[in-house]
């Protein structure tokens, strides 16, 4: 397996079922590329607001990080999105 992600801590940290489906959903986006909310939502079958906890919590066991940018929305104005992604492992060469 090329990735190196831990399930472990999803298991462990008593998350919610809806945080553990965006969890896995992100470790299967693949290559740690970052995924708006609305993305994450849409492919499990959530809505935005539904979404958005699950992910904070995500972001405070450390298992996601989190970056807004400022950028065109659908409505052709300027709006901040919040983009989340899986932690990338900061060791080199270290198998799991």
């Amino acid at each position: 397996m090329s990735s190196h992600t831990r399930i472990a801590p999803a298991l462990a940290e008593g998350i919610s079922d809806r945080a553990f489906r965006l969890y896995c959903f992100l470790v299967l986006a693949g290559g740690n590329q970052w995924v708006t909310v609305q993305d994450a939502a849409d492919a499990c079958a959530l809505t935005n607001h539904q979404a958005r906890k699950p992910l904070s919590d995500l972001r405070k066991a450390t298992m996601v990080e989190s970056r807004r940018v400022y950028e065109l929305g659908s409505h052709g104005r300027k709006t901040w999105h919040t983009h989340f992604r899986t932690i990338q492992e900061r060791t080199n060469g270290v198998a799991a």
